[in-house]
């Protein structure tokens, strides 16, 4: 697709407004990564093991490695693919366009994943090293490179973005993540395994492949660059091109940026082994077959996923009252707490609902790592005079797929190095040995409890938001110093939302006054004695809510 198609106005953001909207927060940051994650999740994030070993029923060194492998071909992709958005220079944006582009690519990749045709092993594993390749090196990098930069890009106001890193957040784990593995289960039931099974999971995974492409449309139209377009007004997009030298040494001399991506490094590791461990987990250690181990997942995923749509509701307002950085510290530990509970119950399902539950309510607060990542970036560019968000964007989806890989081998190497026992169809009943159960009990929990604890003593460093108004406003000022040397006027996007809020007020202040006359009017009365209630009732909410503000 020619960059030169961005420049047309068909092209452009449905999104006008200087601040955040409604339609953007639903649509661009919420529906949209909603559906592309469902996509992933089942597609490639959950099940694609299964359908290796399971169906195709492929085992041995090859498919323990193979993972890793992969990613070494990903993480190049994912320094080109930054340096590719870095220099990106459309009207609208250096990470939109890809976020369209990646649609496509990811549908069509997907599909290929489960084409896996009826032919000699050397046939089906060229395939399978292709088709891997394809999706997570190039479509699903792309996307993911993409879309990590929307939230740091998308405002310098730190609760708008906070409230876009909420929404995205929980778009792209909470809700696909368990209507994936709620649905999911009951269909693979449906779907069998073994060689027959090809057939229906093919049909079934093309579907899901394809809603990549109207999720990617709806992220693409709903969404909009305010820091990029802010940066291109002051001049500095085009002042000078950083090097990536440059980019590496500030980003790895910022405490906050290595604290962030350490952090995301083990969260994905976990969250890799969590999610594609589930499977053996509920049918081998909690049941004893696929038929059985199904609704052990719904019900793991109903109940010990709960609390995450339930703490959504809340966390804005408590990120804002208690701060970003104490609700992930607390969290995080509660999160630890309810692993190791997990992992010492070893199978009973009514205490692993109670105790994935209890984990559950310690990760909401991760929802909000997309805005610390966001603050880091921030403050790297307050430092350093330049943002590194291309640079930022490769390693945090080289971290993701290098962690996908390395959570997938370790996987794949106990399965095929502690005697795991393939089922030959959805009903038969297996005895796994004790080394296997207690390797996927690990898997599924053990790692989280250590990941955990790990980032919550990680967060006692992570004190960035309490320097961010002053970052906010430097970096506002610095580029209103480099547009004025230009000769240029300078607006920044605090000024224009204020602006726009300002005119809105306005507006709705004049439809007031409009409709109170009409109601006067119409009724008899004095609008000069109304319109004095009125405000008298302003002035004791206004007096009130200071009272309120000096006690706390």
């Amino acid at each position: 697709m020619s960059m030169k198609l961005f420049s047309k106005k068909f092209m452009d953001s449905r999104v006008r407004s200087a601040n955040t909207t409604k339609s953007e927060m639903c649509l661009g940051y919420f529906f949209g990564p909603c559906l592309l994650y469902m996509c992933y999740y089942g597609i490639a994030g959950t099940y694609l093991t299964q359908f290796y070993t399971d169906v195709l029923q492929i085992s041995g060194i090859f498919l323990t490695l193979m993972p890793i492998f992969s990613k070494i071909v990903d993480a190049l992709t994912n320094i080109v693919m930054g340096h590719i958005i870095d220099r990106t220079r459309t009207r609208q944006g250096k990470a939109r366009p890809w976020i369209l582009i990646s649609g496509v690519l990811i549908a069509v990749t997907g599909i290929l994943l489960y084409a896996v045709p009826r032919a000699s092993y050397g046939v089906q594993i060229t395939w399978v090293i292709i088709s891997y390749n394809l999706f997570f090196a190039l479509a699903f990098t792309i996307y993911n490179m993409a879309h990590t930069l929307m939230v740091p890009l998308s405002t310098r106001n730190t609760k708008q973005r906070d409230g876009l890193a909420l929404l995205s957040s929980a778009g792209c784990s909470m809700i696909p993540g368990t209507l994936t593995t709620v649905v999911m289960p009951l269909l693979i039931v449906d779907l069998g395994v073994g060689d027959a099974a090809r057939g229906p999971w093919l049909q079934l995974m093309s579907v899901l492949s394809i809603l990549a492409i109207p999720a990617t449309l709806l992220e693409y139209y709903f969404t909009k660059e305010r820091v990029t377009e802010d940066a291109m007004a002051s001049g500095e997009e085009t002042a000078r091109t950083v090097s990536m030298r440059e980019q590496l040494l500030a980003c790895f001399h910022d405490p906050y940026w290595l604290i962030i991506m350490g952090f995301t490094a083990l969260y994905q590791i976990q969250q890799n082994l969590m999610s594609s461990s589930m499977i053996y987990y509920a049918n081998w250690v909690i049941g004893s077959s696929v038929e059985s181990g199904a609704a052990a997942q719904v019900l793991i995923n109903v109940v010990g996923q709960g609390p995450l749509g339930i703490g959504i509701l809340i966390l804005w307002p408590l990120a804002k009252k208690v701060g970003k950085r104490k609700l992930m510290m607390y969290g995080l530990g509660i999160a630890s707490v309810g692993c190791f509970l997990v992992f010492v119950c070893r199978g009973g399902l009514a205490p692993v609902l109670g105790c994935m539950a209890l984990r559950s309510v310690g990760l909401v607060p991760t929802y909000l790592m997309s805005a610390q990542l966001a603050e880091s970036l921030d403050h790297i560019e307050w430092k350093n005079g330049y943002r590194a968000d291309g640079l930022s964007a490769s390693i945090y989806s080289i971290l993701m797929a290098v962690s996908a890989g390395v959570a997938q081998s370790i996987l794949l190497a106990g399965i095929n190095g502690l005697g795991y026992i393939a089922p030959a169809s959805s009903t038969q009943v297996i005895e796994q040995s004790p080394a296997v159960k207690f390797f996927f009990t690990f898997c599924f929990v053990g790692a989280s409890c250590i990941a955990f604890l790990i980032g919550s003593l990680l967060m006692m460093k992570f004190d960035v938001e309490d320097k961010m108004p002053q970052i906010s406003a430097d970096l506002t000022a610095r580029h209103r110093a480099e547009a004025e040397a230009r000769g240029e006027v300078f607006v920044s996007m605090e000024e224009r939302a204020a602006r726009e809020e300002a005119e809105q007020e306005r507006l709705a202040e004049e439809k007031r006054i409009e409709d109170l006359r009409a109601r006067c009017e119409k009724k008899g009365l004095s609008f000069e004695a109304e319109e004095a209630k009125y405000q008298a009732k302003l002035a004791r909410k206004s007096k009130r809510k200071k009272k309120e503000q000096s006690k706390a």
